[in-house]
């Protein structure tokens, strides 16, 4: 796989999911050799649900033998620049003060990342809305939020999904982790979404 066309592929295809919408959906893509396979994830918002979902997309990737796992999801952020990227800014006058507190303020932010074995890609884009129906239009990439890692060098951030490429047990071994990532590929959100991408939209 080429993994910079990759991501690049998988921000096109975050973006298409995205755009109209009130909310950007948040979903895993299970990228093996042949297919790639989609999660819609409904929640990931405490620490149980990353838990979660980390044995889920674990589940996923080792049934069918994947490389790579993406994650796309909307979330809000301050982080607007890199810090090398800071410079002195210039006075502000009354009538910027309105302008700067909306600068400041948190960003709606849709991100996407690539997991492999070696490393992750992240990128993250600001949602341009209408401002009437609230709906996305557009996306301004975030040069701080768009950065490549070993994994080994990941961010905390990502620490649900540290277990995504560790080995298999060996052979006859079980532990209490494979039972239960056994018991999730048994549940009906998991199987229902391990169809091709294509096939989707006959089942």
């Amino acid at each position: 796989m080429n993994q910079s066309m990759a991501i690049d592929d998988l921000v096109s295809v975050a973006q298409a999911e995205a755009m109209g919408e009130l909310d950007a959906p948040m979903m895993a893509i299970v990228l093996s050799s042949d297919q790639s396979y989609d999660l819609p994830i409904n929640s990931l918002e405490t620490d149980a649900d990353k838990a979660r979902w980390g044995l889920i997309l674990r589940a996923a990737r080792e049934h069918v033998e994947a490389d790579a796992v993406a994650v796309l999801y909307p979330a809000w952020t301050t982080i607007r620049r890199k810090p090398a990227d800071e410079q002195p800014e210039p006075e502000q006058t009354a009538a910027d003060e309105e302008s700067r507190e909306d600068e400041n303020g948190p960003i709606d932010t849709l991100f996407v990342q690539l997991h492999t074995r070696d490393r992750i890609y992240w990128r993250g884009f600001e949602q341009i809305r209408d401002p009437r129906h609230q709906r996305i239009i557009g996306f301004r990439r975030i040069k701080a939020l768009s950065t490549d890692y070993e994994r080994d060098d990941a961010p905390s951030v990502t620490s649900w999904l540290s277990t995504l490429f560790e080995p298999l047990p060996d052979e006859g071994e079980e532990t209490e982790v494979d039972r239960e990532l056994s018991d999730l590929l048994e549940e009906p959100e998991v199987s229902a979404a391990l169809y091709p991408r294509q096939m989707r939209s006959l089942h």
